[in-house]
């Protein structure tokens, strides 16, 4: 029997039916990957036992207060291996999870900036060996990119591709001496400047919850970040690492916690003030349960970063919509948007 041409297959019509994902209300580092690359990338982490100078004494002892025994590097990693075998299993551990075609070698742990150029140059190209890495990501702290080493992260980008992060956390000095920085935000600054004089795509950290903040106090670290000429940033909630200082403040009581709406209504405020084209990389902390004690909702990010895009669309704002640049003291504030 002839079928009637207004008549579909049930197939058809579940395709048909298939609604078209909205895009996201910001930058993500995904997509700007993907526009780059033309594939999914995936960073491998890498371990190679760097220290930091708020560890060891030359600036201060007992590191960040919200850091652990593994300095954010990923639970994954071999630490007994050398960087060529840690990029194997790890290229092998990411591609048969997330389907991903190429990677970036991400050396993660402590300060990755933070020894003798010599070693460091035997080390990042250790981390170009792997045929499907096609660059490097670099973390570390302002304090740890002397000139010297910039000039070699500048030949790294030349070659292949280089993303550089350094932590801030906050603009606010007060709040970098409560959490054991041992840096400033004015170094911050002039590290990112040295590196944007070399054409070094550079990132950057914030944690929206640290001791004593205000909202407005956050607002005004994103506001300064906006403006400093950083490519990307990675925005997360303070969370309480068990065996770290602030876990001594938090079950003492002296370390309040934000709430997941707040959070969610902070993060939403920041990429309004953020620049329209600066890559977004993380907007929520997770963690293991045998190692983070809290927030509890920690543990579900897919659910907070919905609540965050949700936020957004209720709005009807986007990335860059109240974004401002200063053209110099004195004159009026241009709106890039």
């Amino acid at each position: 029997m002839k079928v009637p041409t207004s008549c579909t297959s049930d197939s058809a019509d579940k395709i048909a039916a298939k609604p078209v994902a909205e895009p996201l209300p910001y930058r993500s580092f995904n997509s700007y990957l993907g526009e780059r690359f033309g594939a999914k990338v995936y960073r491998v982490p890498i371990d190679v036992g760097f220290d930091c100078p708020n560890r060891d004494g030359v600036r201060a002892f007992g590191g960040c207060t919200f850091c652990d025994e593994r300095g954010s590097g990923a639970p994954t990693i071999d630490t007994a291996l050398d960087v060529k075998s840690q990029l194997i299993t790890g290229v092998e551990r990411i591609r048969r999870r997330y389907g991903a075609e190429k990677f970036l070698a991400y050396f993660q742990a402590f300060s990755n900036t933070y020894a003798p150029e010599g070693i460091l140059r035997v080390l990042y190209e250790s981390g170009l060996q792997h045929p499907d890495v096609v660059g490097l990501c670099v973390g570390t702290r302002p304090d740890c990119v002397p000139d010297n080493v910039l000039d070699l992260l500048a030949e790294f980008h030349r070659k292949s591709f280089m993303w550089l992060e350094m932590g801030l956390q906050s603009a606010h000095n007060r709040t970098l001496d409560l959490i054991n920085r041992a840096h400033t935000a004015e170094e911050f600054f002039d590290a990112v400047k040295r590196a944007k004089q070399r054409d070094i795509p550079a990132a950057t950290h914030l944690i929206f919850g640290l001791p004593e903040e205000t909202p407005e106090m956050m607002m005004e670290t994103v506001r300064r970040v906006a403006r400093s000429g950083v490519d990307g940033v990675k925005i997360h909630q303070l969370c309480v690492y068990k065996g770290t200082p602030m876990e001594v403040d938090y079950r003492l009581g002296k370390l309040p916690l934000l709430d997941e709406d707040v959070y969610v209504q902070l993060v939403a405020d920041a990429l309004e003030l953020l620049p329209p084209e600066m890559v977004i990389m993380r907007l929520v902390a997770e963690g293991k349960r045998d190692e983070l004690l809290v927030p509890e909702w920690s543990f579900e990010k897919s659910r907070i970063m919905e609540k965050i895009v949700a936020e957004m669309r209720r709005r009807g704002t986007r990335q860059g919509s109240r974004f401002v640049v200063r053209e110099s003291v004195g004159e009026c504030v241009e709106s890039r948007v």
